[in-house]
Formats: structure tokens, C-alpha cells, sequence
């Protein structure tokens, strides 16, 4: 009878130990390093051990594997032996029994429920203890680690782009981030792919004067426009030479100084299209000159680019109080989308929520888009159908489309469960 009660206290004791590794393999699995790391600049000197333990994950998941395969072994061996000297032939099935149900309920449901809720909170109580076994298991551990290496390829610990943007949405839907912080930080992850030409205006939209205008019409021009920046060119767009400030102008205006456009003009940038964003943010900032013209393979203009469309690339948008707000695609009532000629083809299938087919298209434009599919010049009408969505010309300005309808034909979601 004393043997028993020893054998007992043996089980419980092996079955905490089996709960701990448990509760502590679930914790450190599913520990937020970013909070961790939190803890450690708050002055919690055991968030820099889990964080320390974290960092050779291997050797932690191993020692936590030897140490709960001990432990089971053990208790199931000592519960066998008590089993059979209670019950005699009926022992070896009372010890199933018994010790799955006790293994399923305190080694495993419970302790891995309890570190889930809270996994940050039980890495730091329990970082120092299995710091002991860490030692103490640590040439077992050494062997099997370089066993697991030997055998297995090496995951690479660099997180992609895209799973740094899922991570993100994951965020959002917790409620760390709002919906506008989580697209601040994804367009910041994405700048870095996207090159100017992408987003300059291009080469039929620039309101540009030409070096021979008289200033009674760079006058007129800037008061039209509105615009800060007029580009100057010499014979026709192709060639643009120069910008004038319309701050500058109408300084020397005031003063009554000579305001003639070729004592106004200043040294334009010139760019090409393949240059990232990002690199023409640093030298807008570097140089303190906020336009560029935008050069194709060719060295002919496509474009400009000033530090405005830049910025509108990280947080959208940026309308002063002159701008007329003409969004670029606006939902309607019946679910289609009213779409201008300059927007985005990518754009047009983030608003719709699903992905068409662009059947080789490597532009950016719903205009370049159609004329790809219709092989000429839009004209009001032309209707271009793919993957059942339908984009229909409503108007043309010129050689563009102005303005379309975009409609998407997939049954919603809800239907396509219900058929």
C-alpha cells in the first residue's frame, strides 16, 4: 500500500512536469516577439530570456521534446506497474484508461487553452526554469539539433513582402491597427517596387508655356492652371527645357522687374521611367527641386513627375481646397463601378475584389488596357469582356477614354453557395 501511494505521487508528480512542457512548447510557439520585445524596453529583465531562448528555437523545441517524451514514458510505465498490482490482469486496461484520459485533460487541453490566451505572459514565468533543463539537457539536445540539421533543409527566417502584409491584416483584424494605419504601412512595403513611371502625369496631360510665350501669357497660364511649377519647352512638349515658379513670377512682377521666360526659367531634372519611387523621393529631398521630366529607353518625354505624385504614392490622394475631387473610381447603386481612362487596371480589381484576366497587358492604364484588347482608338461604346467582367466606353476625350462603367457579372458569393 505504500509502494502504491508512492507510485501515485510519482504520476502526479511526472504528469505536472508533462503539463509544464506543454504549456511552455504552446507559449513560446505562439509568443509575439514584438511585444516581447516591448516588455524587455519596459524593464522586464525575463522578456530578454524568452527572447534569448527564442532566438535558437531549435534547441528550445528540442530539450521541451525530450523532456515531455521522458516524462510520459516514465509516468506511463510507473502507472502500468500500479496498475497491474491493484487490479492484476485488468491493470494494463485500466492504465490505457485512466492515463489517456489524465495525459488528454491535464497535459495537454488544459495547458495549451491556458498558454494560448496568453503565451507572451507565460514565456517570461516559465523562461527561467526551463533555462535550467536548457543546460542540463543541452549535449542531448546539441546531438539531436545537429541530427535534425544533417537531415533537413534549413527554412529560411526572412519573412517575404507579401507575409508581412498578411501579418499586417492580421493586425487590423485584432485591432492593433485601423484600417487607414494598415494601408499607410503596405503602400510604405510596396513603394519601394514602384517606379516613376508609374506615376507620373503623362506626357498629353502636362500644362506646360512655351520659352517664346510673352509673360502677359505665362500670366494667363499660371492663373488658369493654378499650378506652383509651369515646365517650359523649346519648339514642342518632346523638349522640355526648363520650369518657372509661379511664385518667382509674380514677385518680380510686383516689383516691376523684367518677368521675360527666360530670366524666370530654371534647370529642369531629367529622369527615366525604370527609377524607383523611393530613390526619387531621396533626391527631391536631397536637391530641393520637386519636378521632373520623365524619360523613356529612348531619352523622349513620357511625362513629369513632381514631389506630390511621389507622396500621393505612400498616403493617396492629396486634394488642396482649388482641386476639383474627381476620384478615380467610384462605386454605384448597382454595384458596377464608374471608372476615368487614367486609372489604374490593378486599382479596378482591388475595388472590385477579385482578379480578371488581362490576356498579356503589362501597362497600367483602363485606356492602354482597352486599346490592347481592341487593337485602335477607343470610341464611345467599345466594350471589352473578361472573366466576366465587362468594361464599356461611356466617353473619349481625344485618342483616350475619359470615362467608363466596369461591371462585374460573377454571381456574388452568398449565390453561388445557394446554387
Amino acid at each position: 500500500m505504500d509502494l502504491t501511494i508512492i507510485y501515485a505521487c510519482l504520476i502526479v508528480l511526472l504528469v505536472i512536469c508533462s503539463a509544464f512542457f506543454s504549456l511552455t512548447e504552446t507559449a513560446f510557439t505562439g509568443a509575439n516577439r514584438v511585444r516581447l520585445k516591448k516588455m524587455s524596453n519596459d524593464g522586464d529583465k525575463r522578456a530578454d530570456k524568452a527572447l534569448e531562448m527564442l532566438e535558437d528555437y531549435d534547441k528550445f523545441l528540442t530539450t521541451n521534446l525530450i523532456g515531455v517524451n521522458v516524462v510520459n514514458i516514465a509516468s506511463s510505465t510507473i502507472a502500468t506497474v500500479m496498475f497491474v498490482a491493484i487490479f492484476g490482469d485488468l491493470g494494463s486496461v485500466v492504465n490505457i484508461v485512466v492515463m489517456t484520459l489524465v495525459s488528454l485533460t491535464f497535459c495537454e487541453i488544459i495547458p495549451k487553452s491556458v498558454a494560448k490566451k496568453s503565451p507572451e505572459k507565460w514565456c517570461v514565468k516559465t523562461c527561467k526554469s526551463f533555462g535550467v533543463l536548457l543546460k542540463v539537457l543541452s549535449p542531448v539536445s546539441w546531438l539531436f539539433t545537429k541530427l535534425t540539421k544533417a537531415i533537413g533543409e534549413e527554412e529560411s527566417s526572412t519573412m517575404s513582402d507579401e507575409e508581412l502584409e498578411v501579418l499586417i491584416d492580421e493586425c487590423e483584424d485584432d485591432g492593433v491597427l485601423k484600417g487607414n494605419e494598415s494601408e499607410l504601412i503596405k503602400s510604405a512595403i510596396r513603394f519601394d517596387d514602384v517606379q516613376v513611371g508609374e506615376l507620373c502625369i503623362p506626357r498629353m496631360d502636362i500644362t506646360a508655356v512655351s520659352k517664346d510665350a510673352t509673360p502677359k501669357e505665362l500670366a494667363d497660364l499660371i492663373s488658369e492652371s493654378g499650378f506652383s511649377r509651369i515646365p517650359v519647352y523649346s519648339g514642342t512638349i518632346d523638349d522640355i527645357v526648363g520650369v518657372v515658379y509661379a511664385k518667382e513670377y509674380f514677385t518680380r512682377d510686383h516689383r516691376g522687374e523684367p518677368c521675360a521666360i527666360e530670366d524666370l526659367m530654371k534647370p529642369v531634372k531629367y529622369v527615366p521611367e525604370s527609377m524607383k519611387a523611393s530613390e526619387l523621393l531621396n533626391d527631391f529631398q536631397r536637391t530641393k527641386v520637386h519636378m521632373a521630366v520623365v524619360l523613356d529607353s529612348y531619352g523622349g518625354t513620357i511625362g513629369i513627375i513632381t514631389l506630390e505624385d511621389v507622396l500621393e504614392a505612400l498616403v493617396g490622394e492629396i486634394w488642396d481646397e482649388s482641386d476639383e475631387v474627381l476620384e478615380d473610381i467610384v462605386a454605384n447603386v448597382d454595384g458596377s463601378l464608374t471608372v476615368k481612362g487614367s486609372a489604374s487596371v490593378y486599382d479596378v480589381m482591388d475595388a472590385l475584389g477579385r482578379d480578371f484576366s488581362l490576356g498579356g497587358y503589362e501597362e497600367q492604364t483602363i485606356t492602354g488596357y482597352i486599346m490592347f484588347r481592341t487593337g485602335r482608338s477607343p470610341v464611345v461604346g467599345d466594350t471589352v469582356d473578361s472573366d466576366g467582367v465587362t468594361i464599356r466606353v461611356l466617353s473619349v476625350e481625344g485618342h483616350r477614354v475619359r470615362e467608363c462603367r466596369v461591371m462585374d457579372h460573377r454571381a456574388p458569393p452568398d449565390e453561388q453557395a445557394e446554387s
